[in-house]
């Protein structure tokens, strides 16, 4: 028996230095943050060595500096990454290891202008760690939830920590099961600018969506350069219309659009077509005077007889005619004589501006938020925004020189809401560069493409006479009225297509004026040239208005 004893002591006391432990048993972490972004960093840490055994390095960030240990004349050597702390003095044993040294760029901001703390707690030391407690104290309170990694739990970092309860400024946290040899684990906290004043946001890089914003950028740059790029207008001020140009052709001939059938039908009532009836209930009707000859142009001469093809009268304000004013806005009157052959597209500016706001858009949905799913979705989303919005900043430039104010109302409205969710999304920089793009695209490609010699001297005459209608002096125009009582009524069709008319009216003051010829509105009253102006411009929304609500309609199948 006492034979048997002896055998199993004698195999207990082999078997002991077996089962030793080789590596970390407890560590210690506590770490101090500034506000200039640098961190002080010590770590304590007992480490146990068996018989024949010998320690490996003990790594530290590779940034790390001002670096101080336990062990005397320590070498510290800079491989694999890492700044690494030579143990190879210590034998079998358990030692108590200090460390202390300092992380001078742990706050970092990403490409979209958010700051980070970045705080390795381990560094893949070549030993198990049984357990490690760490602290890290911020310089202010916490606003966001940490985040762990690690080389050996990857996604399921956090499952191994317990956070403890500590101060609004303190992170501090245990992790009691045993961290596998060369595992690192590192945290890392978004911050606030408040925070870390002292880190700058700026960067200089940019991501993958803004090098394709520049670069689609520069291509409409390119384009408008080489295909569209004119001489300023000039302004040769002019008491009198382009002869042979209708005001339904103004917006043909000044900026490359559609043709205005209503401000066309008022022009041929001042030359003596059509005459204009109103009445109380809103409806407008035309009457044909006398038939349209060769002293027009052919496409008038089309749209004149499509216009009365049945009889003549037309409802003006029926959907026959509404979609007869559809049709017109596919007529570009004088593009031939306008611009030089091979003039550029205006069209493809603002296709090539208008993507660079959905770029803007998905660049704005992936600075919102960090979780992956909800990138794609505020990404898609925003990017159609971002295109509906930079279409209306295109189209606002329709609003500077023609009567309609709405697309200008809309695209500054659309501005000014891109901007603002641009400074939600910290993406400030991103929503600037996209209004400024639009805007200045839509501005260069106003006047069409490289004009002719003839379209050039047009639309000087065209801005000329709308400089004159803005500035002309009550003495200026009485003189005219002596010459000629119609005066304003002949000019009425220029300064409506220029959204010259309330201004032009103001200069005549208080000047009553005769019955207008075209236009009867079933009074006797003699009435003032800003009652007639209101008159007119009331006649000519009435005849749009059908036109305007024309693509609801069929979108929503009535």
């Amino acid at each position: 028996m006492r034979k048997l004893i002896c055998l199993f002591l004698c195999i207990l006391i082999m078997a002991v230095p077996a089962l030793a432990f080789d590596g970390i048993t407890s560590a210690q972490s506590q770490t101090v943050v500034s506000t200039d972004g640098s961190c002080r960093v010590s770590i304590t840490a007992t480490l146990q060595l068996g018989s024949g055994s010998s320690a490996p390095a003990f790594p530290l960030p590779e940034n790390a500096s001002d670096i101080s240990v336990s062990i005397p004349h320590a070498s510290i050597t800079r491989s694999g990454g890492y700044r690494n702390v030579d143990l190879s003095s210590l034998g079998a044993g358990s030692h108590t290891l200090t460390f202390h040294y300092t992380l001078t760029d742990a706050v970092t901001a990403d490409e979209k202008g958010n700051l980070f703390l970045t705080i390795p707690l381990t560094c893949g030391f070549g030993l198990p760690i049984e357990h490690l407690d760490f602290s890290i104290e911020l310089p202010g309170a916490l606003e966001y939830r940490p985040a762990f990694s690690s080389t050996y739990y990857l996604e399921t970092a956090e499952s191994i920590i317990d956070i403890l309860p500590s101060q609004s400024n303190v992170i501090a946290g245990v992790i009691d099961q045993r961290l596998q040899d060369r595992e690192s684990l590192t945290m890392t906290l978004q911050v606030t600018k408040d925070m870390f004043p002292l880190v700058s946001t700026g960067r200089w890089s940019m991501d993958t969506v803004d090098m394709l914003m520049a670069i689609t950028f520069l291509l409409a740059l390119a384009y408008w350069l080489i295909t569209m790029r004119c001489l300023p207008p000039r302004r040769n001020r002019r008491a009198l219309p382009t002869p042979g140009l209708n005001a339904g052709e103004i917006p043909c001939r000044l900026s490359g659009q559609g043709m205005d059938l209503t401000l066309a039908v008022l022009s041929w009532a001042q030359m003596g077509y059509i005459l204009i009836q109103t009445d109380s209930h809103g409806r407008v009707r035309l009457r044909k005077r006398m038939d349209m000859g060769n002293e027009r142009s052919a496409l008038e001469n089309k749209l004149f007889r499509k216009l009365f093809a049945q009889k003549d009268t037309a409802d003006a304000t029926g959907y026959r005619y509404a979609q007869l004013c559809r049709k017109a806005m596919g007529f570009r009157a004088g593009t031939a004589l306008t611009y030089k052959p091979g003039s550029g597209n205006s069209r493809v500016v603002q296709v090539l501006t208008v993507l660079i706001g959905t770029l803007g858009g998905v660049s704005m949905g992936m600075a919102f938020v960090h979780d992956t799913a909800w990138k794609v979705v505020l990404a898609i989303f925003l990017g159609i925004l971002g295109t509906i919005a930079a279409w209306q900043m295109q189209s606002a430039v329709k609003g500077i020189f023609h009567r309609y104010k709405l697309p200008l109302l809309i695209g500054l409205g659309c501005s000014l809401l891109w901007f603002l969710l641009s400074l939600l999304a910290g993406e400030w920089h991103t929503g600037l560069f996209v209004v400024l793009t639009q805007w200045l695209a839509a501005l260069a490609a106003a006047f069409g493409g490289r004009k002719t010699d003839s379209g050039q001297q047009t639309m000087s005459e065209i801005l000329g006479l709308r400089k004159f209608m803005r500035s002309a002096k009550p003495e200026e125009l009485q003189r005219i009225l002596d010459a000629n009582p119609h005066y304003f009524y002949d000019l009425a069709p220029y300064a409506l297509a220029l959204d010259a008319d309330r201004a032009f009216a103001r200069r005549f003051g208080n000047t009553p004026l005769p019955e207008c010829p075209y236009l009867t509105i079933g009074t006797d009253e003699q009435l003032t040239v800003k009652e007639w102006a209101q008159l007119l411009r009331d006649t000519a929304d009435a005849m749009d208005a059908l036109q305007r609500r024309l693509p609801i309609d069929r979108l929503l199948g009535r």
